[in-house]
């Protein structure tokens, strides 16, 4: 485990503040497009010929600019020089949006019609340690993310460069869809550790298809860009205010928000799988990590309390010492204490101005373990007892249409 951590800790690593460090990734990825983008050539049912680049609305002038951009304001008197200054950079960030969103797409389809396909050629032996289901750890579900990508998002966001009102509700719209990339974070460090214990034959592979980027580089593109929306989103926010355009605003807040919140949860999920130690089963098949913090804990009658960090997932709530903290330069060390399977927990309030509930397994075929929690302020207890009432109330309502299929 800890050479498997080592290696991650080398490769693809985001730390501290994941937003604060975007125009780094942004302008590394930018150097990387300009070069290698079209090496395949245009994007299978994606070619044409639309102005999508930041070039393009440079060239069309400020006339184009902004005067397509706004259906709430059709009475709206002409825009003052400073409006206008910016819908022109507002236009200039949507096209960056839609432009790195094609490139974006081109690479996960390198990943999809290059090496998935060739994995199955036989002119390259492919090791006898990867056949099998192994290989499937390597790509995960990037088909799915490439789909969908290719086919809707980046049609939307086509769409939205020419009305810029449409861009705050097509977020909220694909929120459903960016869980994808939680399951695909969680199995990151695994793929990159196979994909470099291997880099003779991925690299075969690059040779034959010709491509510039390695596997290994293309395989992180997607937590790069998952990253980069929240910065888009928050440049066209800032100046779809300077333009006037209040009835745009809320739709965009609320965009910029869920992508913070899903660039966290990537964040929160990265921490884990670098951190937790000594866990003996499969944090992937857990389900989506929902929530975690440090909660005061006491296991069991009679033990004293101690500071644990909690990982509450759909399926498990895993409870664990602190080793060491998160610091801007380092991640966190947790160390495995205890879990409850979330099908046989039993939740209790106990002390609810002290902020306390208790936890309690109730696998009749293991030894009962009862966790008392205390939260550090209101809110904090809010949100647990919240997450966890949501989450039980739900397999409870499962166990009972399995019971009583034909209930309604």
């Amino acid at each position: 485990m800890s050479c498997f951590l080592r290696l991650f800790a080398s490769t693809g690593k985001i730390e501290g503040n994941p937003l604060s460090e975007i125009e780094q990734i942004v302008r590394m990825s930018r150097e990387q497009h300009e070069s290698n983008s079209r090496v395949d050539g245009s994007v299978a049912g994606e070619a044409g010929g639309e102005g999508t680049g930041a070039d393009n609305a440079a060239t069309n002038g400020r006339a184009e600019l902004g005067f397509v951009q706004d259906n709430n304001d059709k009475n709206k008197p002409e825009a003052s020089d400073s409006e206008a200054g910016a819908l022109s950079r507002r236009q200039l960030v949507l096209n960056e949006l839609v432009a790195t969103e094609e490139s974006y797409v081109q690479d996960l389809q390198k990943i999809v019609y290059g090496y998935m396909k060739e994995i199955h050629n036989k002119e390259i032996p492919r090791p006898a340690d990867l056949q099998g289901g192994k290989m499937d750890l390597v790509f995960n579900n990037i088909k799915e993310i490439y789909e969908w990508h290719r086919d809707k998002f980046l049609r939307s966001l086509r769409h939205c460069q020419k009305s810029p009102a449409d861009l705050g509700p097509l977020i909220d719209s694909s929120t459903k869809k960016f869980p994808m990339y939680y399951y695909f974070c969680s199995n990151k460090p695994l793929s990159e550790f196979i994909v470099n214990a291997h880099y003779q034959y991925f690299d075969q592979i690059r040779q034959k298809l010709g491509h510039r980027m390695d596997l290994s580089t293309l395989i992180i593109t997607p937590v790069q860009r998952i990253t980069k929306y929240g910065l888009l989103i928050e440049q066209i926010l800032r100046e779809t205010k300077r333009a006037g355009l209040h009835n745009e605003v809320p739709a965009l807040m609320k965009a910029w928000d869920q992508m913070k919140d899903v660039v966290k949860k990537v964040d929160d999920m990265m921490d884990v799988l670098r951190g937790l130690q000594d866990f003996d089963g499969e944090i992937t098949a857990q389900g989506n990590l929902l929530l975690q913090g440090t909660l005061t804990c006491a296991i069991d009658a009679g033990q004293k309390q101690r500071e644990l960090q909690v990982f509450l997932f759909q399926q498990i709530m895993i409870f664990a010492d602190i080793q060491k903290a998160k610091t801007q330069y380092t991640s966190p060390i947790y160390k495995y204490r205890t879990h409850i399977q979330l099908n046989h927990m039993q939740l209790e309030p106990v002390k609810e101005g002290d902020y306390i509930f208790r936890v309690k397994s109730t696998d009749p075929n293991k030894p009962t373990v009862s966790i008392e929690c205390q939260a550090s302020s209101e809110k904090c207890y809010d949100e647990w007892l919240g997450m966890l009432n949501v989450i039980l109330e739900q397999q409870s309502d499962l166990i009972t249409r399995l019971v009583n299929p034909l209930n309604k």
